[in-house]
């Protein structure tokens, strides 16, 4: 049994001696790179023998023409929930089973949800720098309690924020693909069954979506146009679900009023392609969501049990094509 990580870069597991991947052991070799494949070749390199792929980086794609470089490939485990670097579709009609690691990282996303939309409205970072460069200046913002929060995904991050939100005061409403009215009362927040009301009422719009290809540019021009113009703008999801260059153009324009994101639609985000420098209404964070010691400690161990699971006979956590 091959066991390869083609992708561990930054470094998750860092070294064969991490205790999950040790507890592969008893199941075969394991290969791990701690470099980023410079090319689709040398990336099928990687793969080739493997019986077994964790997948830590959304960056590797795992297409058909990658699985007919892995002849052996039996399965794929995801280390986070995203599913969108993985042909599913082809991944079911090559028999190979894909699992991923649901929830591992809603607490730690969600906290750093209301951690940027609390910097964004009171402009943290901007007064931080300011004082720092010795200006002694206010910058005025919104009180959060008594605004309306609007989440549009409402699993188990967008859940977690909601009740987050509720704590401070915020009336909450949210929009989902797959709506659960027993949830939204436990939870206490109220269902919009048009999603453009989200947009409409919201002092905040947080986005809790999957990378899915009915999401993606969900977020443009138009939707921002729905928006308050003392309304923020908060994406800890994925980058893909908002058009990014009509965003920079909103802020500067100052349709609305700011944003913070966590996701790009390319990562690392490269400064020559940066449509927000020079924008002060915008907080920007390297995909730190599941950043957390306790996030970090579930994300290693689950790929690992989802492999143990599978070579048992018992799958857990498969996700479906």
């Amino acid at each position: 049994m091959e066991i390869v990580v083609p992708d561990d870069y930054p470094p998750t597991y860092a070294s064969l001696d991490q205790p999950d991947l040790a507890r592969l052991r008893p199941f075969g070799a394991v290969s791990l790179h701690t470099t980023r494949a410079v090319d689709r070749s040398e990336l099928f390199n990687r793969i080739e023998p493997a019986d077994v792929i964790i997948n830590v980086r959304a960056y590797t794609t795992l297409d058909d023409e990658a699985f007919s470089h892995s002849p052996r490939l039996r399965m794929v485990s995801i280390l986070g929930t995203g599913t969108d670097n993985v042909d599913l579709t082809a991944a079911t009609r090559r028999g190979i089973t894909v699992t991923n690691t649901p929830g591992v990282g809603a607490p730690s996303v969600a906290e750093l949800t209301v951690a940027l939309m609390l910097a964004l409205v009171r402009s943290i970072p901007l007064n931080d720098s300011r004082v720092r460069a010795g200006r002694w200046e206010h910058v005025e913002g919104p009180e959060l309690a008594g605004k309306t929060l609007g989440l549009l995904g409402l699993g188990a991050i967008g859940s977690y924020v909601a009740r987050l939100g509720g704590a401070l005061g915020m009336r909450v409403i949210g929009w989902s693909f797959l709506p659960d009215a027993a949830r939204a009362e436990r939870l206490g927040f109220e269902l919009m069954a048009d999603r453009d009301e989200i947009f409409r009422r919201s002092d905040v719009v947080s986005l809790h979506l999957r990378n899915t290809p009915e999401v993606r540019g969900l977020v443009g021009a138009r939707e921002l146009a729905l928006m308050k113009p003392g309304a923020y703008l908060i994406n800890t999801a994925r980058g893909a679900l908002v058009d990014s260059p009509a965003l920079a153009s909103a802020l500067r324009a100052g349709l609305i009023a700011g944003a913070a994101l966590d996701v790009y639609t390319e990562e690392p985000l490269p400064p020559e392609r940066n449509p927000f420098l020079g924008l002060d209404n915008v907080i920007l964070t390297p995909h730190i969501g599941a950043v957390t010691r306790e996030a970090n400690a579930r994300s290693r161990a689950m790929p690992v049990d989802n492999i143990i699971a599978f070579l048992e006979g018992k799958p857990n956590n498969v996700v479906k094509g």
